[in-house]
């Protein structure tokens, strides 16, 4: 059975660089290996410009559009995902159609937090059954991309966020799983040296402000509903000691 990998952290603590750099190290020494990165329209357990359907909605759409949707079952709903990053999947009201139904990102009709959740579950459920590779890495699936969604959309306490979190890894069974938590505490330093590298603008107060707190809630849910992590400063360039301990621990 395998092994899955989480790598979670505030935005700009180097998630993906870290992700990337254990998937290549890993397959070069010949272990099949599958990583999962941020926007990742092929990530299986987390989403981006998808779309939430009915039965009903579903069955309508495919009624009224020859378009192949590839659905991805999710218990009661059906999921359909509507754009590989900046790339449409789809055109013309059948896109526009299914962005009114996105379920993550400022969705304009919302669900209800359970079933949110209860999506997430079934999609992870249905995953994780059947592992397919010796080592699976995820970029922010488990704390970073879930948790943003539910501050936006519901607004949520630590102890929801926790709640949500312990529903998706007790999904895992009797996978096993690793969690490695990035951080710096000098969050407005970090935040300040990520926008530079990706040629943005210097991150406002009140970005830096919102990622002190979300660092906060991330703690909680860790000590709360993981338990079971190790964390690494990546202050001052960290990175090559974390991903050297990271490579030992797995």
């Amino acid at each position: 059975m395998g092994k899955v990998l989480f790598v979670e952290g505030i935005s700009g603590v180097g998630k993906t660089t870290v992700a990337r750099n254990i998937a290549e190290r890993l397959q070069s020494g010949g272990i099949r290996t599958r990583c999962y990165l941020e926007f990742d329209a092929a990530n299986p357990i987390d989403f981006y410009a998808t779309a939430y359907l009915t039965r009903e909605e579903y069955a309508a759409i495919q009624a009224e559009y020859s378009a192949k949707l590839h659905p991805i079952e999710a218990g009661e709903a059906v999921l359909v995902r509507y754009s590989d990053g900046d790339r449409p999947l789809f055109e013309g009201t059948l896109l526009n159609r299914l962005r009114q139904n996105e379920f993550c990102y400022h969705p304009t009709y919302l669900v209800p937090l359970a079933k949110y959740t209860a999506t997430y579950e079934a999609v992870w459920k249905n995953f994780f059954s059947t592992p397919p590779a010796d080592v699976l890495i995820f970029d922010g699936s488990l704390l970073h991309h879930p948790i943003n969604d539910m501050m936006g959309n519901y607004q949520v306490s630590n102890a929801q966020a926790a709640a949500h979190v312990s529903a998706l890894l007790r999904t895992l069974g009797g996978v096993e799983w690793q969690l490695v938590y990035l951080y710096t505490e000098d969050i407005g330093v970090q935040l300040a040296r990520a926008h530079r590298d990706r040629n943005q603008n210097a991150p406002a107060q009140d970005e830096i402000a919102f990622w002190q707190e979300r660092y906060r809630k991330d703690k909680y849910v860790l000590q709360h509903s993981v338990k079971r992590y190790q964390t690494y400063d990546v202050t001052e360039n960290g990175w090559d000691a974390a991903l050297g301990r990271i490579l030992s621990s797995l």
